[in-house]
């Protein structure tokens, strides 16, 4: 049996297991517990992608032979990317079997679609380090395509979809086209472009939301600053996060951490209005990459209806998405081919 567009925990901690405690623990023991390791795919240690790591993440890295970036526990053990997310794609198959009552052998992972050979090739290594074989590695936004049209029939001539994932590590959208062959009952799909951007995303979102929350506790603190704070800083971290959810629905946040760093309760308000005024550079970035895949595709908008997918959808900005597109139709734009 094999697994099918696999999705796996965003956090390795070694004082739990691999399920939302690990999230938990992480503010009780940093130094042990490594999230969002998928920035570090394959990159080198100098690289830009590396030093945003050290923003958003208390571990410790260093440099591999091979120039990657490698993580350390507290107890001095080093890890690869590679078996960190070889640990959370075990995990995902102990699961899995634990459902299907038999053993998992085969996998297709889903990746983001600027992902580049060398990234594959790590994401390939950390499947073989889990015990498991690769079946193929295909585009994410191809995958929530395939799923979508699984139950659905489509006209002869060709439907044009955008499928927008506004995820953790960055913003992406694919133009994809359906059409139903009504003789054969078969439906094609096929992709026309994708857009990114891979340096805005909901953990973009919350290391600026945890960086208002550090100056509020920081007034607060009687000239302490959290930041030099392991533990503090990976409590904020997950307030941020929780912080953001209901910034989402609401105009206010109460946010509240017994004993946050130092023996100091930390209790302040944050608004929506804060939050928004944090994040305005990047607030038009969110629709670039769905101009950017249909430029790449040719494709212009008409007034008449389409769906938009949305794939994730994590705070207030993706409202901008939708103002933007008015769920408006897109058809092929005549004259040069686009690129």
């Amino acid at each position: 049996m094999h697994i099918t567009w696999c999705a796996w925990p965003s956090t390795t901690s070694f004082n739990a297991s691999l399920t939302n405690s690990s999230f938990d623990q992480a503010s009780r023991f940093p130094s042990d517990s490594f999230s969002s390791v998928k920035f570090l795919t394959a990159v080198p240690y100098g690289s830009e992608l590396a030093s945003y790591y050290k923003s958003i993440s208390v571990a410790e890295t260093l440099e591999t032979s091979r120039k990657t970036v490698a993580l350390r526990q507290s107890d001095g053990t080093q890890w690869s990317t590679e078996e960190l997310i070889a640990m959370q794609l075990s995990y995902v198959k102990s699961l899995a079997e634990t459902e299907a009552g038999e053993k998992i052998t085969d996998t297709i992972i889903t990746v983001p679609p600027y992902y580049s050979q060398f990234e594959r090739d790590a994401i390939a290594d950390a499947i073989e380090i889990a015990g498991l074989r690769t079946l193929a590695l295909i585009n994410d936004g191809t995958a929530v395509a395939v799923n979508y049209a699984m139950t659905r029939t489509f006209p002869e001539d060709a439907e044009y979809h955008v499928v927008y994932d506004a995820g953790a590590s960055s913003i992406r959208a694919s133009v994809m086209s359906f059409s139903t062959d009504k003789k054969t009952g078969t439906t094609q799909i096929t992709a026309h472009g994708v857009g990114y951007d891979r340096k805005i995303g909901g953990t973009e979102m919350d290391r600026r939301l945890r960086e208002i929350l550090i100056e509020k506790f920081n007034a607060k603190s009687g000239g302490r600053d959290i930041r030099k704070d392991k533990r503090g800083m990976a409590k904020l971290w997950k307030e941020a996060n929780r912080v953001k959810a209901i910034l989402s629905a609401n105009t206010e946040a109460i946010s509240t951490v017994e004993s946050l760093a130092f023996d100091i309760d930390f209790k302040a308000r944050v608004t929506r209005s804060e939050f928004e005024a944090a994040c305005a550079d990047i607030k038009t970035r969110f629709a670039q990459p769905i101009r950017d895949a249909l430029e790449q595709s040719n494709l212009s908008l008409v007034s008449t209806y389409v769906g938009l997918k949305m794939h994730s959808t994590y705070f207030i900005q993706v409202e901008h998405i939708i103002r933007y597109l008015h769920w408006r139709k897109y058809s092929r734009t005549h004259g040069s081919s686009g690129g």
